[in-house]
């Protein structure tokens, strides 16, 4: 560092020590006089510095049209000449340092930190005692805001505005100089750029008044000649400025409002309309630039931490981004084609970058105002980029813009107005869900949460509609692709109406699905014109089962079931419904035996439990009239219907409606007679009451019979220890039947037979699950004949897969009851699910490899010599079996051998654990058409390493400390 830079750096430190600290309260004298002596000192280095003190370099910036004489202007002129000298000395020596190939550290200019601190504060006398004194009034911010100094910065009052304009220009200058220079610019505009755009604004901005005087001609001409001057260097300070430290300045000029000063207390006066039409100018000009809308609202974050007014603050500023700054449509339209983009990729890099910024509420803000205000206008260049990617093809692109839409929608601003945008394309969001309701893609929450959030608080007045959008059935060549399909679409449903938690929409899709049904029994073609040819036929035909399916679910619903029991009108409403259409159906021989029957015992079932409901209450008198009009129908269907069942069902709860409910009292009555008798002396007429519903052609009553069976069986009631072989038969039966609700009450029921009768139960369902049977049609509710259970069965066939399937389920039923016992039954259950794993239909096949991993499991995977066995067959189904359900069941039982084995794999699979990591490893690579089956055999390999691992790492031994007392 050479001489003149020493001395330059000495002044400094002298100029900015004025000891403002004693000054406080003191009078203008005494300040001047400190400030004078300052600069008498200051001349003790002028013989040293020849252009010291002469104002010469000032000279450029017009210092001779100003007034000297006031020590004030004199003691900033001084600082700002040194601090330019010392800028541009320190910018040469870094230019000259960065064009030398070879210079070494110390030549570098670097200034120590007690140069920093006294530059600084020759930054805030210049800006004090040059700058602010010379501004217009309530522009910038007041000094007494910024410093409790405040007093010794007063402007001098027999200044002319001339004057003061003069200096304020001479100054400017020096201070663009100072912005400009690499060393001295950043420190200055992180401190002061505020002061600097306050006055560059004033001089290009403010209004002048017309001149009325030949002095004021000239003066009038020497203002716009210097406007000229000051406009570029007011834009290459807005040029060199960062984006958000320009925000935020350029807010702070603006000030609060005049409705907002008004109630803001101590709130400095509104700034003038000119100074805020500029400062809104340019903060739509930086909008407007590329990047412009993140570095805006990155500005106005920086002013304050995130608090309960910071939201309030992004409200607003949504509300600022999303007005345009002009009427006219064309312009509006050109300011959102600027805006759309910005906001779009505002929302991505927000959601993968920065999910916790506030950035997401600004942007659903601001999309929230523009859908509110400007619509018609922002439709094409700010919804339309929105929305398009909902048309693609591209999984990928598909999941950005769920992801997009669900940063906007759900995870911003409460959207309930908002909403009605994503209502054209629900349709295609609810077609997306069907799809990937049953993946492991992440997307599937996120786009869950966005239709719960529309179905929910949306005003869209077709939600059930909407929902029942799920299921659309498309067409298919293959026989199996389509039940996937069916399935996929009716689990969709249930999942979504489980997430809404809205059981008022859960009745309305029920009575829509119970008022279709009669309709799909007229559309029903005969079973011998269903073929290939007529996919018309077979769409009408999937409509019917993906109805019924549903109503069987919805119909075991606990939360509807309490609805309907609650509000007895609405049963009463659907019932009636559905009853009329049936007995026009029979009227015009138009109806479907099997799916009417399904129907009306649904019906019957909502109709007997609002009548036990009734019976159980005191005042009645009101409610039984809703009943009434039932009879008509329920009288139809006793005269006119082909079943038996029905017409018996229908007479019961016509009875019991006209005696108001003195027939079906009577029987309830006597049922609980019964069950307190039996209680009292025995329980064998609770067996036989019973034993005597099986009969009842009502399949409600039939399943509540087997599980009070189930549950004497669990209390070891006598009778029903006595009668354990028939209730096997019952029950086994009940497998067979048609109707869910009947066949998981046998499954149940054949838990709790297997506690007493493990052995029998067992052997019976393993011999289910492999024999044939005859081709009598199988009968659940009859009065066996104890001579007639162990009659041989003729004409023998092969059982139905759904009865496989069902068989399955009950034998893993009771393997899990079994527990620690299975053991005992190691040998046969393993041999009948290897059996199984060889049969002719696939989700058999699945189903046993699924049973063949839980009996694993139970059995703690002591598996001896048959692991070999097991995994022999294993291997060939993932290599060989066509069938995807299958290798997925068999690589998860490879996955679950290894999770069982643990440490001991090496040990046991020894011999295979080669094979077994190259059938694995195969999967993986090559096997690219499920992503299931690559998830499973990934997790496989990963446990496998991990089991190689823990046998190569040495065991850490357990410490032992040893700690001697001693005793004083």
């Amino acid at each position: 560092m050479d001489n003149c830079m020493t001395i330059r750096l000495k002044v400094i430190a002298v100029l900015c020590k004025p000891q403002l600290e004693k000054l406080q309260g003191s009078s203008v004298e005494t300040i001047d006089q400190v400030l004078q002596n300052n600069l008498a000192l200051v001349r003790t280095f002028q013989n040293t510095l020849a252009d010291q003190g002469n104002h010469d370099l000032l000279k450029v910036f017009g210092i001779e049209k100003c007034h000297i004489g006031d020590v004030k202007w004199s003691y900033s002129c001084l600082c700002l000449e040194t601090i330019l000298e010392v800028a541009k000395a320190m910018d040469l020596d870094a230019a000259n340092c960065n064009k030398s190939t070879i210079h070494s550290d110390s030549s570098v200019p670097c200034l120590s930190v007690q140069h920093e601190i006294d530059i600084a504060k020759c930054f805030q006398l210049i800006v004090g005692f040059g700058l602010l004194p010379n501004l217009l009034p309530n522009i910038g911010i007041p000094i007494q805001r910024r410093s409790k100094y405040y007093n010794l910065f007063h402007q001098s009052p027999h200044l002319t505005d001339e004057q003061k304009y003069s200096r304020l220009t001479v100054v400017v200058r020096g201070l663009c100089e100072i912005e400009k220079s690499q060393s001295f610019g950043p420190k200055f505009a992180t401190k002061h750029l505020a002061d600097l755009l306050t006055a560059l604004l004033q001089i290009c901005h403010a209004p002048i008044s017309k001149p009325t005087s030949d002095s004021q001609v000239l003066l009038w001409q020497r203002l716009h000649e210097e406007r000229q001057e000051f406009v570029p260097l007011l834009n290459s300070v807005i040029e060199r400025t960062y984006p958000p430290l320009l925000v935020q300045n350029l807010l702070l000029l603006q000030g609060p409002s005049a409705s907002h000063a008004k109630i803001i207390r101590d709130a400095p006066k509104p700034a003038p309309k000119w100074l805020i039409r500029v400062c809104a100018h340019l903060l739509t000009q930086q909008l407007m630039k590329p990047n412009g809308l993140a570095m805006t609202i990155q500005g106005v974050m920086d002013l304050a931490e995130i608090t309960s007014e910071m939201w309030q603050r992004c409200d607003s500023l949504a509300y600022i981004i999303s007005t345009p700054p002009s009427r006219d449509p064309e312009k509006q339209r050109e300011y959102y084609s600027t805006i759309g983009p910005q906001l779009s990729e505002l929302v991505t890099k927000s959601h993968k970058i920065l999910p916790d910024a506030p950035f997401n509420r600004i942007a659903s803000g601001c999309y929230r105002e523009i859908a509110a205000r400007y619509r018609h206008v922002a439709e094409d260049t700010v919804f339309g980029p929105l929305f398009q990617p909902l048309a693609s093809e591209d999984q990928d692109v598909l999941i950005r813009s769920i992801e997009t839409l669900h940063s906007i929608f759900v995870e911003g601003t409460d959207p309930s107005g908002l909403l009605m945008l994503l209502v054209p394309h629900s349709y295609r969001l609810m077609q997306l869900y069907r799809i990937w309701c049953q993946s492991i893609l992440q997307v599937k929450t996120l786009l869950e949460e966005l239709i719960v959030r529309l179905i929910r608080h949306s005003d869209n007045p077709d939600r059930v509609g909407l929902l029942r959008s799920l299921l659309q059935t498309q067409n298919s060549d293959d026989d199996e692709a389509f039940l996937d399909e069916d399935e996929k679409s009716v689990m969709a449903l249930i999942s979504i109406l489980q997430r809404i938690e809205d059981v008022h929409l859960t009745y309305s899709v029920f009575v829509s699905l119970l008022e279709d049904l009669p309709q799909l029994m007229v559309d029903q073609p005969p079973s011998s014109s269903l073929a290939p040819q007529q996919p018309h036929l077979l769409h009408s035909v999937r409509r019917g089962l993906v109805t019924l399916r549903l109503i069987g679910l919805l119909s075991e619903d606990e939360q509807l079931q309490s609805f309907l029991l609650n509000n007895p009108q609405q049963a009463v409403d659907f019932a009636q419904v559905f009853l009329k259409r049936a007995a026009e159906n029979l009227d015009r021989n138009h109806f479907d035996v099997d799916l009417e029957k399904e129907g009306l015992a649904i019906v019957f079932a909502v109709i007997a439990l609002q009548i036990d409901n009734l019976v159980e209450k005191e005042d009645k008198s009101k409610t039984w009239s809703l009943f009434d009009p039932l009879v008509e129908s329920l009288e139809h269907l006793v005269k006119k219907h082909p079943l038996e069942r029905i017409r018996n069902g229908a007479d019961e709860l016509r009875l019991a409606i006209q005696t108001r409910g003195f027939v079906f009292n009577k029987d309830s009555t006597a049922s609980s007679e019964a069950s307190r008798s039996s209680s009292k002396s025995s329980k064998g007429q609770a067996f036989q009451s019973a034993w005597d519903q099986l009969s009842d052609p009502l399949l409600p009553v039939q399943g509540h019979a087997i599980l009070t069976l189930s549950h004497l069986l669990k209390n070891k009631d006598e009778q029903a220890l006595k009668n354990r072989e028939r209730l096997l038969k019952v029950f086994l039966d009940s497998l067979e039947h048609e109707d869910s609700y009947i066949y998981l009450m046998g499954i149940q029921a054949l838990g709790s037979l297997a506690d007493v009768f493990t052995e029998q139960v067992v052997q019976a369902l393993v011999n289910q699950l492999e024999q044939f049977i005859d081709t009598e049609e199988p009968k659940l509710v009859t009065d066996y004949d104890a001579s007639k259970i162990d009659t041989p069965r003729t004409q023998p066939v092969r059982r139905p897969a759904e009865v496989r399937l069902k068989v399955g389920e009950a034998l893993l039923q009771v393997v899990r009851l079994v527990g620690p016992l299975i053991p005992k039954y190691k040998r046969v259950l393993l041999n009948s699910f290897l059996r199984g794993t060889k049969d002719e239909d696939a989700f058999v096949r699945a189903s046993c490899l699924h049973n063949l991993g839980e009996l694993c499991a139970l059995l703690r995977y002591s598996l001896d010599s048959v692991a070999f066995e097991v995994l022999n067959c294993v291997t060939n189904l993932v290599a060989r079996d066509p069938a995807v359900e299958v290798r997925r069941a068999a690589v998860l039982l490879i996955t679950l051998l290894l999770r069982g084995l643990d440490s001991e794999a090496l040990q046991v699979l020894e011999p295979i654990i080669k094979d077994l990591y190259r059938v694995l490893k195969e999967i993986v690579l090559r096997d690219n058409d499920d992503r299931v089956v690559l998830f499973h055999a990934n997790q496989g390999l990963e446990k496998l390493a991990d089991i190689v691992k823990q046998y190569l790492t040495a065991p850490k031994l357990a410490g032992k400390t040893i700690r001697e007392l001693r005793l004083p």
